[in-house]
């Protein structure tokens, strides 16, 4: 147990380094008897902890040259702990935006394919947290939990493993985008609305009620419209911070 909690301190350390930029790709990580005498761990927690990282492909060791960080390109993004790593940036503006860009691929598509797919149970399911939201809308973390909680339930409507499995995956960083999100909307509500709470329920009303309705362009078109507007906060908390 303890060379595991030192194998996953070590791991998390280098990882968030990496990934938030501290290590350049490129660069090159100490030998694996250097890093264990600097950290004072054991060769093998170092040597695991190589072995960890090159799986997500953040980095590349070999013989002749060493341990060297790899092109961003190369990273294996989808991988819970590196999108943990991007998500908990102090400015992470520019990887929740690439993050808003996949929910707009996906999201609009999958909310299509829930108007035409979900079962009556899905809708009930799609209702009771539209509900939750709506009782959440003035504490952030729990409209935050219910927020998400709304969104899986209309991909989980979608009845596509694939899509699904990938909003799981995500989980952790589209909270935290939900977070930053939070905070401009409560500040910047957009026209025609009064207030906050006004635009968020009724951006999230109008993509639930497409879905019942079994209005597959619609639903695509008002969770498009909801994105878009999302990822304007996310655009606006960048100008704020700068």
């Amino acid at each position: 147990m303890l060379l595991q909690n030192l194998s996953d301190q070590l791991l998390h350390e280098l990882g968030r380094q990496i990934v938030q930029g501290a290590i350049k790709p490129g660069e090159f990580l100490p030998k694996v008897e250097d890093l264990s005498e600097m950290k004072g761990v054991s060769r093998t927690v170092v040597r695991e902890v190589y072995k960890s990282l090159a799986a997500r492909r953040l980095i590349e060791s070999t013989t002749k040259i060493g341990t060297v960080v790899c092109p961003r390109s190369q990273w294996q993004w989808w991988d819970p702990d590196v999108l943990t790593w991007a998500s908990e940036m102090e400015d992470n503006h520019e990887f929740l935006s690439r993050l808003t860009e996949v929910r707009l691929a996906l999201e609009p598509a999958a909310i299509e394919l829930a108007a035409k797919n979900a079962t009556e149970e899905d809708i009930r399911h799609i209702q009771a947290c539209y509900d939750q939201l709506q009782a959440s809308v003035d504490h952030e973390d729990r409209w935050v939990k219910a927020d998400y909680d709304f969104h899986y339930s209309l991909i989980q409507a979608s009845n596509n493993e694939l899509m699904i499995s990938l909003i799981q995956t995500l989980r952790l960083a589209l909270e935290r985008s939900r977070h930053k999100t939070f905070h401009v909307i409560k500040q910047h509500p957009a026209e025609p609305f009064q207030e906050p709470n006004e635009e968020i329920l009724d951006r999230h009303k109008a993509v639930m009620l497409a879905v019942c309705e079994r209005n597959g362009a619609l639903a695509r078109q008002k969770m498009y419209e909801l994105l878009t507007r999302v990822s304007q906060l996310i655009t606006t908390q960048d100008h704020i911070a700068n």
